[in-house]
Formats: C-alpha cells, sequence, structure tokens
C-alpha cells in the first residue's frame, strides 16, 4: 500500500512539471458544457424556441361574442407566448403587412356571429407574412386549432337548439336561449384563459430534462475524465518511471493500483467543479450523492486502469478508450431513456458503471431514496475490474511476447 501511494504521489509531481496537459483535461469539460449549453440553450429555457411576434386582427363583424372572443385571445397565457394581437383595421393591416411588421392578419368577417347562430360556415380569413414564412405557419396552425374548436361549439350550439325545437318554445324563448347557448358554448369549447390543456408524460423518471441530462452530462464527462486520466498515466515520462521501478523490484499491480488512485484524484478534483455547476443549476444535491459520485469515479478510474493494462501503445489505447466511452454512454439510459433503446442493449446497461451511477443519483436527489446499493453495485463491479486486473497482469508475466518486463520476486 505504501509502494502505491508512493507512486501515485510520484505521478502527480510528473504532471505537474508538464501542467499544460492537466490544465487542458480539467478544462476540457467546462468548455465542452459551454458549446452545449449554448447549443441547447433554447431548448434548456422556456419558450425560447420562438420570440412572439406581431399579428394584426381586423374585427369585421363586430359583436359582442367577437369581442369576447378577441379578448380570450388577448388574455390566453398560451398564446401570449408566441403572438402579440394587436387590433386595426384592414388598410392598416394591409400597411403594415406590406412594410414586414406583422407576421400576419386574421380577419374576422361580418356576418361571422350570425353564421354560427344559422349554422352555417363564415371563415375566418388568415394572411400570413410571405416574408416571415414559418411565422405565418405557426398562425396558420394557431387559427386552424382555434377554428376546430368554434366547429366543436357550433356543433354543441346546433345539437342545443334541436333539443329547444323538440320543448315547443316560443320564438321569444328561443331567441332568449339561443344567444346564451351561442356564447356559452363557444367560450366553453376555447375554455376561457385557457385554449390548450397541456400535459407532459415524460420518459424521465418524473424529473425535467434540464435535471436529467444536467445529471447525464456530469457523469458523462467524468467518464471521459477518466479517458484523458490514462492518456496521462501513459505518457513517456510515466513509461520511464515505471521502467525504471520495475528493475528495482516494484510489482505491477502496484503501479495498476497507482493508476487508479492517480486518475481518482483527478476525477475527484473534476466532480467538485461538475458538481458545483450542477448544484446551481437543479438547486440539489445531498451526502448519498457525493458517496455515489465518489463510487463512480473509483469504477471510471478502475475500468480506464484495466484498459491501460490490456494495450501497450497509446493509439490502441485511445482508441478502445472512446469505444468504451461512446458504447457506455449510449447504454447506460442517461443519453436516450432505457425504455427507448432495444431489449439487448437495456440487459447490457446492468453492467454499465453509468447506469447504475445515473440510476441512484435520480433516486437520491430527486426521488428522496437514499438506497445504498447503487454505491454497493459500483464498489462490486470495481472490485471485479481489480481482479481481473491483477489476473491480467500475472498471465502478462508468463507470456514472453507480452512485453512485460521480467519483475523480481
Amino acid at each position: 500500500m505504501r509502494q502505491t501511494l508512493l507512486i501515485a504521489h510520484l505521478t502527480v509531481k510528473c504532471w505537474l512539471k508538464q501542467p499544460f496537459p492537466l490544465f487542458a483535461m480539467m478544462l476540457f469539460p467546462i468548455l465542452l458544457l459551454g458549446i452545449t449549453y449554448l447549443g441547447l440553450k433554447p431548448l434548456l429555457e422556456d419558450k425560447q424556441w420562438v420570440e412572439p411576434f406581431a399579428v394584426a386582427i381586423v374585427d369585421e363583424d363586430n359583436t359582442f361574442e367577437t369581442k369576447l372572443l378577441m379578448k380570450q385571445y388577448e388574455e390566453s397565457e398560451e398564446l401570449q407566448n408566441v403572438l402579440v394581437f394587436e387590433k386595426t383595421d384592414a388598410a392598416a393591416a394591409s400597411e403594415r403587412l406590406a412594410a414586414n411588421e406583422i407576421a400576419g392578419v386574421v380577419i374576422v368577417p361580418d356576418g361571422f356571429t350570425k353564421g354560427i347562430r344559422r349554422g352555417k360556415n363564415i371563415p375566418v380569413a388568415v394572411i400570413g407574412n410571405p416574408e416571415r414564412p414559418f411565422q405565418a405557419e405557426l398562425l396558420k396552425q394557431v387559427m386552424v386549432s382555434n377554428s376546430n374548436l368554434i366547429s366543436s361549439a357550433q356543433s354543441g350550439a346546433n345539437a342545443a337548439f334541436h333539443y329547444l325545437r323538440k320543448m315547443g318554445l316560443s320564438s321569444e324563448e328561443f331567441a332568449k336561449y339561443r344567444d346564451t347557448i351561442i356564447t356559452d358554448f363557444t367560450l366553453q369549447a376555447l375554455n376561457r384563459n385557457k385554449i390548450y390543456e397541456t400535459e407532459t408524460l415524460s420518459e424521465f423518471g418524473g424529473i425535467t430534462t434540464v435535471e436529467f441530462y444536467s445529471l447525464s452530462g456530469v457523469l458523462i464527462l467524468l467518464l471521459v475524465g477518466g479517458l484523458f486520466g490514462m492518456s496521462l498515466t501513459a505518457r513517456s515520462e510515466q513509461t520511464a518511471l515505471r521502467e525504471r521501478l520495475t528493475l528495482q523490484g516494484v510489482r505491477s499491480g502496484v503501479f495498476f493500483f497507482s493508476n487508479i488512485l492517480s486518475v481518482f484524484a483527478l476525477l475527484v478534483i473534476q466532480s467538485i467543479i461538475l458538481i458545483s455547476l450542477f448544484s446551481s443549476v437543479t438547486k440539489t444535491w445531498s451526502l448519498s450523492a457525493t458517496i455515489i459520485t465518489l463510487a463512480y469515479c473509483i469504477a471510471v478510474s478502475s475500468i480506464f486502469a484495466l484498459v491501460q493494462e490490456l494495450f501497450q501503445r497509446n493509439g490502441a489505447k485511445w482508441g478502445a478508450g472512446i469505444i468504451l466511452v461512446v458504447s457506455m454512454a449510449a447504454t447506460s439510459g442517461s443519453i436516450l431513456p432505457l425504455s427507448y433503446l432495444p431489449e439487448m442493449w437495456r440487459g447490457v446497461s446492468f453492467l454499465n458503471v453509468v447506469h447504475h451511477a445515473h440510476s441512484g443519483l435520480v433516486e437520491s436527489l430527486f426521488v428522496g431514496d437514499d438506497s445504498w446499493m447503487p454505491v454497493i453495485v459500483l464498489l462490486s463491479i470495481s472490485v471485479m475490474i481489480w481482479v481481473a486486473g491483477l489476473l491480467l497482469i500475472t498471465i502478462k508475466k508468463r507470456l514472453p511476447w507480452s512485453g512485460q518486463l521480467p519483475l523480481h520476486v
């Protein structure tokens, strides 16, 4: 154990003599996070895909019912996130449309309300701005959705009229109920101040998209950090140090565990930075989450220490490490939930340390279940890797073509 700690200390000192690769490794996650955030900013910040754009409304019918509809449009929170309605006349709307000041014009024609009363379809005219095709198409879809709601209201009103006629009401009583029914059905269909009912079904275990992918980002960046840490322990200075100490009788198993410790130390420092960013975004962290993260760092450093023992050439180490990072990220359920993945990949995720760390952190931070099972699983996988690494070292000692230097027993 003393030799392991000493060699890990010497490894860190070698890194500090040439700090540029070390600083590059430490700053890489922050740089990658910054680039990713800029790319995903519209997704992470609500209602930022489309800035609200102006639309002119021309109410040529000018009845009580159309005034109520216009008021609902103006006060709807859902529509306010996309549209800004401006009441005007036809001439002013045409001028503003020609000047590219608005995205479109909505014209409620004369006789619109009477058409609803008589069951006659008098459509609302929607004129889009060809200079703003995306906004014009969005306006069209919004108005089509609302016209469908009004058509539903008209169908309900017609059914009510048929029922009232069968009751044998007088013309005065029928006229009295008719206007009330039209208004009630129309407003009920549009559901005042709540035109759209939104229900989100999430595959993210009841947590938000930002929380899910922020957690995924921390774990995947630590996985990438383990790859960079492996490259630091495989530099020429480290190889020369290992050869000298091997000739002095230091066993290969000591180098194996010293690599784990040195990379683990780097990942701990990196995790402090990433957890600080994560907690600033989600406003949450816990002691159990810290322990899970430390167990995950041990597992990641163990995996890349084993990769370093498997391959002699740095190119092969990098190639295997990149394939390992991509495959573990893809099958972990941290990029796509496991329900989206093929059944075979879900089975593979049982051996994936990213999957166990991610699910454990979700349970700890957002569900409130402080189970120690993820820690036990991660440490068990680490122990299995240690055993595999020691067996590999023993086998390599017995193979004359393995390139292993002779050891003093």
